[in-house]
């Protein structure tokens, strides 16, 4: 029996119901689907021009705009697919045949985040996806436009940004800035300045235009903005390292060595957060570093250098210290920072650098040297210290296993026990491999006393390999 063949849900597929049937079903669907009914119409408008369909759309907008009736949660699922659609719309339907047209329209949807937000009863993240996705769409679309054409929509991106009245959008017009071309940022710097000085306890319109002047490449522009700032605003080594891009040592030189005392509101992964004074300590140290290298004063970056390994016992800093001493002179250097770690008070730190560097003959003597000091409870760094020295340091390997297993079982961390089921099978594994004159506990008695200690901790015997209880 021949097998009975089916029709897809793909072109050809659909193209065999017949124009009648089709038209049947999108009718039916339109009458109950805002979103497909809004495509629908926008199609039919742009048959008669992109004006057409500009109108439709702006007739959309208006009655969004418009609104001021509460939003409730089903209502909030609702128009999640009904902006989608409308978003779509604007940017694919009309963006195919007025780019500079859609952008408006783009814009201007954008704009209605702030009073949906207010008419929420509550937040519906499906909702801002919707947004969120315009605003990447927007700015690659902003992008791709005139320059001229850009200008024209600056007093919208003003709007945008007034109405954005907790700065929590920002990221989004920083996009913008960086992908205007010099008309529109001209354009947008005038309204900018204009609003700084009725906005001194707000952000955004001096970082937008520091943000047009680092895409135009005005380094005293910047700088002069950022002196601007409150001094709890200054972002003093983001300054010093574009002075240091720019070659201006001296300037950079100042500005990296104006170490902030108290706590600072800076810019961090697009939001604002608080900081206090040690936050980018690391990087401003080794940026002073490396503007006292351009001004030919090494001896003092090396010192300096220095003094930030001995504090913090870093494996980069050390290489980099390393990498700018003369020939030869680092095996000397090499020595005096292994004694300057061996000798640290900070234990971890230390054992944390002889692995990572990597020197696990070091790292042994160290575990072995303070093996009465370690606590289970840093098991960020013992554990991958022990399976470091596993395979060549089986005794100090051996020490921090059961250092872990032991601090898991008397603190009665459930969610660990698994792990202390694998520590306890890889000191199995190690037993064969200790030396004779190890004076270690047998492990056997170390494991009977975890018999006599735990016995109720069920939950890591049963995690323990039948063989190993």
């Amino acid at each position: 029996m021949a097998r009975q063949k089916r029709a897809k849900l793909d072109k050809n597929g659909l193209s065999g119901l017949g124009l009648d049937k089709l038209v049947e079903i999108l009718l039916e669907e339109a009458s109950a689907n805002k979103a497909l009914k809004g495509r629908l119409e926008a199609a039919l408008a742009g048959e008669a021009g992109p004006a057409e369909m500009a109108r439709l759309i702006d007739k959309r907008l208006d009655a969004h705009e418009e609104a001021r009736t509460r939003i409730n949660n089903a209502r909030a699922k609702d128009l999640a697919i009904e902006f989608s659609g409308l978003a779509r719309t604007i940017l694919s339907e009309l963006g195919g045949v007025d780019a500079a047209g859609s952008a408006e329209r783009i814009l201007r949807f954008l704009a209605l985040r702030f009073p949906i937000s207010a008419r929420l009863v509550s937040d519906n993240a499906r909702l801002w996806k919707v947004f969120d996705d315009a605003e990447a769409a927007t700015a690659e679309l902003v992008g791709s436009l005139e320059p001229h054409d850009q200008a024209e929509l600056v007093p919208q991106f003003e709007t945008l940004r007034r109405r954005d009245r907790y700065g929590e959008h920002t990221g989004f017009l920083h996009k913008l800035a960086g992908v205007i071309g010099a008309p529109a940022a001209t354009a947008w710097k005038v309204l900018l300045t204009q609003a700084l000085p009725k906005e001194p306890g707000k952000l955004g319109a001096l970082d937008l235009l520091q943000a047009i002047a680092l895409r135009q490449g005005d380094v005293d522009a910047y700088v002069a903005l950022e002196e601007s700032k409150a001094e709890n605003r200054r972002d003093t080594l983001t300054i010093a390292d574009l002075l240091h891009g720019a070659g201006r040592y001296d300037e950079a030189l100042d500005w990296v060595r104006r170490r902030p005392t108290g706590l600072r509101l800076l810019p961090i992964g697009g939001e604002l957060a608080s900081v206090g004074p040690e936050y980018g300590a690391r990087e401003r140290r080794l940026l002073e570093a490396d503007i006292l290298d351009k001004l030919k004063r090494r001896g003092d970056a090396q010192d300096l250098r220095w003094r930030e390994f001995a504090e913090t016992l870093d494996t980069p800093v050390l290489r980099l210290y390393l990498s700018k001493l003369d020939d030869f002179a680092e095996f000397d250097e090499m020595d005096r920072a292994f004694a300057l770690v061996d000798d640290a008070e900070d234990i971890y730190g230390a054992l944390d650098f002889f692995v990572s560097w990597p020197r696990l003959d070091r790292a042994a003597a160290l575990v072995l040297r303070h093996r009465d000091d370690w606590e289970g409870r840093y098991y960020e760094d013992l554990a991958p210290a022990a399976e470091a020295l596993s395979k060549d340091q089986p005794l100090a390997a051996t020490v921090l296993y059961r250092i872990l297993v032991s601090d898991i079982l008397r603190r009665g961390i459930g969610v660990a026990y698994p792990h202390a089921a694998g520590y306890l099978k890889e000191l199995d594994r190690l037993r064969v491999h200790l030396p004779p004159d190890a004076r270690l506990q047998d492990h056997d008695d170390f494991v009977d006393d975890l018999r006599r200690t735990h016995p109720k901790k069920f939950g890591f015997w049963s995690a323990v390999p039948e063989g190993l209880r």
